[in-house]
């Protein structure tokens, strides 16, 4: 095992256990229901379940998720990450010091999973968050990490931009949430890879007097050179139900 292997896999069990070990004073999770039928790797059409979790930590916060995939070539795909993160202001109870910023983090990561077609898989990152100061939105953030894959020889760079903002059309109340990240070729050890999940929910529990508690709606999945494979770009629509719970 690198050195290099090493390091970022103890940097996750550092973060994970007071992750683990704390109450946290705030959480938040939801379980999503997705269909798509315009997947270029295996077969095009596949259901999804994914499981999110996030919560705070006395240092920080964590963030979780799992997807599980059927499909009909392979069996049952299953994929999953994890980011504990020590953020500037759980440690120091003080503002952030740089103006456009609410916070910044020093951020770990392990991804596991048997993607793609049933191999196993697994990588380690750790770097440095950004939270930016967006009065009109939840969360708008910035990972910046090195990545490093089992399936690689070399270490990567992974850049992640989230994004999560509620607002309302007459009465009719939506949520705009989901991600970016690019990673480069030396992170998936061919082909640099971008991958993008935007959704848009309609909070359909409002109408009938039951806010926050069941959302409908799109995602929109695209990936180009998916898994650093060169010239695989997938862009699949697909119908979703969240559930917060």
């Amino acid at each position: 095992m690198s050195i290099l292997k090493t390091f970022l896999m103890a940097a996750v069990c550092l973060f994970a256990l007071p992750a683990i070990a704390e109450s946290p004073s705030w959480r938040s999770t939801n379980i999503q229901f997705l269909h798509g039928n315009q997947y270029e790797l295996g077969p095009q059409t596949r259901e999804s379940i994914t499981i999110e979790h996030a919560s705070s930590w006395s240092m920080g916060q964590s963030y979780f998720f799992s997807n599980i995939f059927n499909r009909r070539d392979v069996g049952t795909e299953f994929y999953a990450e994890f980011y504990p993160r020590m953020t500037w202001k759980a440690i120091t109870g003080k503002p952030s010091p740089v103006k456009l910023l609410d916070d910044f983090s020093v951020v770990a990561g392990i991804n596991i999973g048997n993607l793609p077609r049933n191999d196993p898989f697994k990588a380690y990152l750790l770097g440095l968050g950004v939270k930016f100061k967006a009065p009109a939105m939840e969360n708008l953030s910035l990972d910046v990490m090195a990545f490093k894959s089992e399936n690689a020889n070399t270490t990567g760079i992974q850049v992640s931009p989230v994004w999560s903002m509620k607002f309302n059309m007459g009465k009719h109340r939506f949520w705009f949430k989901g991600f970016i990240e690019w990673q480069s070729a030396k992170a998936t050890g061919n082909k640099p890879s971008l991958s993008a999940q935007p959704q848009l929910l309609l909070d359909i529990g409002h109408y009938w007097q039951h806010d926050h508690q069941i959302y409908a709606g799109i995602e929109y999945a695209y990936a180009r050179n998916k898994f650093g494979t060169d010239g695989v770009i997938e862009q699949v629509p697909q119908a979703m139900l969240l559930i917060p719970f």
